[in-house]
């Protein structure tokens, strides 16, 4: 029994001492941080971990540092950690499993950085409800990336040089209602493109539906493959305006039935289908600066007239 306890003491010993190692190597350097929760804790090296100083942080803001790779278990174990806030602090890589059993984490906000790549294990199951990543260098994202984040609500991906959309995003992420790709490089929206989104939802906390809204426009979209919109029946916000939308065929709205507010201006519509209308009939006010023919521009004009005399 007595070589049994040794035994498990040399491996906890070992245990802690390659992770106590690995916190030392980790991520920060002599970093100046900002913290609610720590008394006197005005800078770190290593990692955040859940040691006596360190266990009752609620959050954490760090700017204008240098902290170009955020290691595995970078923040971690922090029982009562909401917000992480890491801005304008050279950030070019995210290992995946950065931020692990943080169960209180609300808000992360890693903002005019320059990573480029999201992996799969950076964000999945933790318990988000806001990720900010825009004003960053963003052009690849692993397509299991934001599955599974069962709280995220506010994704803001703007101003980043994302070339394409994935309909494999956000699988298992079910209450989502904004997602933020406006100011990207994006040309074309796929099969499917939000068929993982849930379009109307209940929010108990407001006790009333939500809708998604999406915001897409000043990219580069050219093309709306047939059926993008399939697998989705209900938008609050879909904003297209300043792409480069050639056309919208009835097969690329899918099984869309309802939009509120579909913005399309400043494209290079010719014209669109009525069923378009017949979705959101408010388009008929944001279809400027098109290029639509004669005939398109005299149907869109009677619709207008006859919805003003209608209203």
């Amino acid at each position: 029994m007595a070589s049994r306890g040794i035994f498990l003491i040399v491996v906890f010993l070992a245990l802690f001492c390659t992770y106590a190692k690995s916190c030392e190597e980790s991520t920060f350097l002599d970093t100046n941080v900002t913290l609610v929760g720590a008394k006197d804790v005005k800078r770190i090296t290593g990692c955040f971990s859940p040691v006596e100083d360190l266990v009752d942080v609620r959050y954490i803001q760090i700017l204008d540092q240098n902290v170009p790779i955020l290691k595995r278990d970078a923040i971690n174990g922090l029982p009562k950690l909401v917000d992480i806030i890491i801005d304008n602090s050279s950030l070019a890589d995210l290992e995946s499993g950065c931020f692990s059993n943080l169960p209180k984490l609300y808000l992360i906000k890693l903002r005019h950085n320059n990573f480029k790549t999201i992996r799969e294990g950076v964000f999945n199951k933790l318990p988000l409800t806001e990720l900010c990543l825009s004003n960053n260098s963003i052009e690849s994202i692993h397509p299991r990336a934001f599955n599974d984040i069962p709280n995220l609500s506010i994704l803001q991906l703007d101003q980043n040089n994302l070339g394409y959309w994935s309909a494999d995003w956000f699988l298992g992420s079910p209450k989502i209602t904004v997602l933020n790709f406006e100011f990207n490089w994006i040309t074309s929206i796929p099969a499917g493109a939000l068929q993982n989104i849930n379009g109307m939802h209940y929010d108990p906390t407001a006790n009333l539906n939500v809708s998604t809204h999406v915001h897409l426009n000043n990219n580069r979209i050219k093309y709306l493959s047939e059926g993008a919109f399939d697998g989705i029946e209900t938008l609050g916000w879909l904003f297209l305006h300043k792409n480069e939308l050639e056309e919208i065929s009835v097969g690329s709205l899918g099984t869309l039935k309802m939009v509120d507010w579909i913005r399309l201006e400043h494209n290079q519509l010719r014209c669109f289908p009525r069923k378009l209308v017949d979705i959101s009939p408010k388009v008929l006010w944001y279809i400027n600066n098109n290029p639509l023919t004669n005939e398109c521009r005299n149907w869109y004009e009677s619709l207008k007239n006859s919805t003003n005399s209608v209203a």
